[in-house]
């Protein structure tokens, strides 16, 4: 049984890396991803959360597991009223369910289940940094993204005369590409101790940082930044700490690349508006009282209006999008539960590196459309690993 779990949990990673099919009940090009249903990867998951259900190696229960559980269900009642009454689509309920419970049984059962999968970090990270490799080449071949949906491949590429360069691999937008990315880097650095080699360790991390620069998500680059900066906090010893030449010009490089990075973001985006999110925002919540119970099907098809003849076709924000689509309560309650896991993530931790992930992990939710139904397990795995787990063998600083 054991075994066939652990098949079972590395076909999901599999899966998600690099064939993350799904089905949906448009074909059209642009909505497919925004009604993501089966997911082949969910279904693997699944049977790996009934087969260690089945091995009843909990551990007590604490206020945080019971907290969560108690999420999932309110999400689940207020889900299904607004879901018969007004919405008809189960799709985001079942496959958001499911990454929750995953969640749940992460924190719920005695490490000793984890502690048997010591090769499951290393075989995420090598299997992250192949998809990567591969995304490269995919970008050199002048592709964009990569979908599969109902039993079909859809090799996309941008317009010829679209106003920048942008790469989503696998995944549905750059903001989505880059908050993954931004988790395979902190995994590295937490798990550096797994590595065989150095020369391993900064090949991963430079095929991270590389995918991360052809998203040509700035937000994803400042996330990557807040890490790395974090990381580096964890290094310290701040009851002897002795400030030397090489920290003043360590700190004013970091100065000068921020100051290049803030330059040429000010050529491409106004800052003012947030890269005009204030307005997308002030608009989606304006459209979110008018329609409370949720636009449904609506979504992605009718624009919201966002003033000065801006309009847009979603909120721009993980959050704002699940209040819009599904209702004001279930989206509320969707944002408790992420607030809840990153809080608690932050405060056991202990770790300005992890911190700095959940931080830039948040950010990167609230600027986009950044993360789909059939994307949350794989996210709420890093954050576990990178923030929660104390397995066996795992000698990272806390």
């Amino acid at each position: 049984m054991d075994i066939a779990r652990r098949i079972c949990l590395k076909l999901f990673l599999l899966l998600a890396l690099f064939f993350p099919a799904f089905y949906s009940v448009f074909d059209a090009d642009y909505l497919i991803e925004y009604y993501g249903g089966f997911s082949w990867a969910y279904a693997f998951l699944v049977l790996s959360m009934i087969l260690l259900l089945l091995q009843k190696k909990f551990r007590k229960p604490n206020w945080y597991f019971w907290l969560i559980l108690a999420g999932i269900a309110g999400y689940n009642l207020l889900f299904t009223y607004y879901n018969v009454r007004y919405l008809h689509w189960y799709g985001e309920q079942i496959n958001n369910t499911i990454a929750f419970l995953f969640f749940l049984c992460l924190i719920g059962f005695d490490n000793t289940i984890m502690d048997k999968d010591q090769d499951i970090i290393p075989f995420l990270i090598k299997a992250a940094v192949i998809s990567n490799l591969c995304s490269i080449l995919y970008f050199i071949f002048g592709y964009t993204s990569l979908v599969i949906c109902n039993n079909h491949i859809i090799f996309g590429k941008l317009p010829e005369d679209f106003y920048e360069f942008r790469h989503y691999w696998v995944y549905s937008h750059k903001s989505d590409y880059a908050l993954m990315l931004i988790g395979f880097l902190a995994l590295c650095i937490r798990y550096k101790d797994r590595f065989s080699k150095k020369t391993w360790y900064f090949f991963s991390l430079g095929v991270f940082l590389t995918s991360l620069v052809l998203t040509h998500s700035w937000t994803g680059v400042l996330g990557a930044f807040v890490v790395f900066v974090g990381s580096l906090l964890d290094r310290i010893n701040w009851r002897q700490v002795v400030i030397k030449k090489i920290h003043i010009a360590g700190g004013l490089f970091a100065i000068l690349l921020v100051a290049a990075g803030g330059r040429i973001l000010l050529a491409e985006r106004n800052l003012l508006t947030l890269g005009n999110r204030l307005p997308i925002w002030k608009g989606a919540l304006r459209t979110i009282g008018e329609y409370p119970h949720g636009w449904g099907y609506y979504f992605g098809e009718v624009l919201i209006d966002c003033g000065g003849g801006l309009a847009v076709n979603n909120a721009h924000n993980i959050f704002l999008n699940a209040m819009l689509r599904f209702s004001a309560p279930v989206g509320i309650c969707f944002t408790l539960l992420f607030v809840l896991i990153l809080a608690y993530a932050i405060y056991k931790c202990r770790s300005w590196m992890g911190a700095g992930l959940c931080a830039a992990s948040f950010m990167l939710l609230n600027m986009d459309y950044a993360l789909m139904n059939y994307e949350v397990a794989m996210f709420l795995l890093i954050i576990f690993l990178v923030c929660l787990y104390e397995g066996q063998g795992n000698q990272a600083k806390k």
